[in-house]
């Protein structure tokens, strides 16, 4: 079915009563839902589902939807529209969230390049449910990779269905050629969206940190980008080891462009940014970091007698970029070889071993997950992981437009499925 017929058989269903068709195995679409429930729910409605509502046919590991331009346009203008009507003055929700909340609320982003779309389109089901503004739900975000790119469009204004036409117009500047990609295209790509001379304090709110590999040492150390100054109590690199071993830079003279940048230094797609890389490699789920920075902050703000400004956390939202169908491994076994076919074995093993070691690294979900939540329990925190599971492995530097597309519905069915976690994180966040 190609988008033109789609985009009609849903203007054809919204006459009929407002009811989105929701994808079928085949690719078609069926089972009629209300479109606030296809959506997640309109702006400002955190009330239960209607009776009405029907379950979708298949899971979303099923659901495809042709991604053409047309599908694309008709998303943004819908989710556009939908944000726009419900979004207050930036000057009331900071004042909201000032003086009506006691404890703080923390959002995390998860790495995984252009699949942080999927985050994207999480956020942008949260924002229209609360009618609210990213930006002023959460006081903490945290993001690595792509979702340090994100956190920073947050901290910036940047409305995520904006974000999503900007990503899908930077893969086709970022990833062209072969790996590793030249730098150039995505430094001009930051730069244009964040400023050249832009520094990480130049907006303060909320507090944002992102994700580094210090890698001009052994072991390589995990830096925090921050627009807030750094507490004491961190562990930061002891230059006094080594004397050819440089002090971080200062959060009021970092560029906010070559913070995102280096927390995006993906090995083998790109070089290294000066002496960082991807801060995927030690915390490409970044809570369980997040969590211990705003414990030190608050340490720190008890030892300075400044104790009446401390918020302990209530909300902790974990968003990943999806997660790849689980497959069975042949053979990992790295061994001398005797002959030819040992030989081969033992090469077609070690490629194995290597990815695997990478996968394990990198992984933001499993027991990275398990652990946070636990410490959220233990801490009387409420814990929230959404990441949808995807249909199909999906490359870090995927191009393909029906691919990243099919993602995004994906992502629709995967909120529809969980509308009533979804309705209790809303009202969580709404409540002070």
């Amino acid at each position: 079915m190609t988008s033109r017929h789609q985009e009609g058989a849903a203007n054809s269903a919204e006459d009929r009563g407002g009811r989105l068709p929701l994808p079928t195995r085949a690719g078609g679409l069926g089972g009629a839902v209300p479109r606030s429930s296809a959506l997640l729910l309109l702006p400002g409605k955190i009330s239960a589902p209607s009776d009405q509502l029907q379950q979708p046919r298949q899971s979303a590991t099923h659901a495809r939807l042709d991604g053409g331009p047309g599908a694309r346009r008709q998303m943004e203008l819908q989710d556009l529209m939908h944000i726009s009507r419900a979004r207050k003055p930036a000057f009331i929700l900071s004042s909201m969230r000032d003086e009506r909340r006691t404890r703080d609320h923390l959002l995390c982003l998860d790495g995984g390049g252009v699949k942080g779309l999927v985050i994207i389109q999480l956020l942008i089901a949260i924002e229209k449910a609360s009618g609210i503004a990213t930006k002023d739900l959460f006081d903490w975000v945290a993001g690595t990779s792509t979702g340090g790119i994100l956190a920073l469009a947050i901290l910036h204004s940047k409305s995520m269905a904006y974000m999503r036409g900007v990503y899908f117009r930077m893969k086709d500047e970022v990833f062209r050629g072969s790996r590793p990609y030249e730098s150039g295209p995505l430094e001009e790509f930051l730069k244009r969206e964040f400023g050249e001379h832009t520094k990480m304090t130049d907006v303060k709110k909320p507090k944002v940190m992102l994700t580094g590999t210090l890698s001009d040492r052994q072991p390589a150390e995990l830096h925090l980008f921050r627009n807030y100054e750094a507490p004491e109590c961190v562990r930061e690199p002891h230059v006094g080891q080594n004397v050819n071993l440089k002090p971080p830079t200062q959060p009021s003279e970092q560029l906010v462009w070559r913070a995102a940048r280096s927390s995006g230094a993906a090995p083998t797609y790109f070089r290294p940014s000066g002496r960082f890389l991807d801060g995927g490699l030690l915390a490409n789920n970044p809570t369980l970091d997040a969590m211990t920075e705003i414990h030190e902050y608050n340490q720190d703000l008890i030892r300075k007698g400044q104790g009446s400004k401390v918020k302990k956390l209530s909300v902790v939202v974990s968003l990943g970029t999806g997660r790849s169908p689980q497959v069975p491994v042949t053979c990992v076994d790295v061994f001398r070889p005797s002959n030819p076919w040992e030989l081969a074995k033992t090469v077609f093993g070690a490629k194995e071993l290597g990815k695997m070691v990478v996968d394990c690294c990198t992984d933001p979900d499993g027991r990275a997950v398990d652990r946070a939540r636990a410490w959220c329990e233990m801490a009387g925190i409420q814990y929230f992981r959404l990441t949808p599971q995807l249909g199909t492995d999906i490359m870090l530097d995927e191009v393909d437009d029906t691919v990243l597309v099919n993602a995004l519905w994906e992502t629709e069915v995967y909120i529809y499925e969980h509308r009533e976690q979804f309705q209790k994180l809303i009202q969580l966040l709404l409540s002070p």
